[in-house]
């Protein structure tokens, strides 16, 4: 019942901080034929983008997912998230003013794999490195026909190292993104992101006996700052 009852109140603060999906925790905290699952949430603030006419454009994302990972092997990990989604577009091309369009809530997913490239059993240290594919689809509140699609490519890759029970990690990301949208009229619009390189830092906190409860925070500072917490469960 003492454990039932930290898992909630961790699980209220996750929710309550949650704000596209994170980076994560690094690949050794599953071993061999582990599973963990997790609720988290994140928040992509005013991403550049561009069409081919305009330069103009901005969009922010707010998501929530639930997500599930299994360890492959002690050194590699696949994860994959469903959840809901949120958009925003903002349109800057007249001087002064800005014009803004909500993208409506949706569907989002993700498919994540993480390995391991080093780890030192002296001092501690590992670096890993992973890729994920994003897919975020959001129906525009104004007409049931209008939507717009997200799709992201990511490829990272941090050092972590324990100290007690923290498990802080920072690392580069690279980040692709087009967006596509319709409004339902006949007019379809396309976006695309500058591949952007930034860096990401982040941290897992360990509760419990067997260290089997985790809340994790990341940011990321590309040409958006995006922010993410989570909360995960392992057995």
């Amino acid at each position: 019942m003492k454990k039932l009852s930290t898992i909630l109140l961790i699980f209220f603060f996750c929710v309550g901080f949650a704000e596209a999906a994170p980076v994560g925790s690094p690949v050794s905290l599953l071993e061999k034929g582990q599973w963990d699952f997790a609720i988290e949430g994140g928040y992509i603030s005013r991403r550049p983008m561009e069409t081919s006419a305009n330069a103009n454009y901005e969009a922010s994302i707010i998501h929530g997912y639930h997500s599930r990972s299994y360890g492959l092997s002690d050194r590699l990990m696949i994860t994959g998230r469903a959840g809901g989604t949120q958009g925003y577009i903002y349109d800057e091309s007249a001087a002064g003013t800005e014009d803004k369009t909500s993208l409506g809530g949706g569907l989002g997913l993700g498919l994540q794999l993480k390995g391991i490239i080093f780890r030192n059993k002296d001092t501690g240290l590992e670096w890993d490195a992973g890729g994920q594919y994003l897919y975020m689809r959001s129906h525009h509140k104004s007409s049931g026909k209008a939507n717009a699609d997200w799709y992201e490519w990511q490829f990272s890759t941090c050092l972590a190292r324990a100290i007690g029970r923290f498990k802080p990690y920072a690392g580069v990301k690279f980040s692709s993104v087009d967006l596509e949208y319709d409004d339902g009229k006949g007019n379809t619009t396309s976006y695309d992101e500058d591949e952007s390189v930034g860096p990401f830092i982040g941290t897992d906190i360990y509760f419990g006996q067997e260290k089997d409860v985790v809340v994790y925070l990341e940011g990321a500072f590309l040409i958006g700052d995006e922010f993410y917490g989570g909360l995960k469960y392992k057995f």
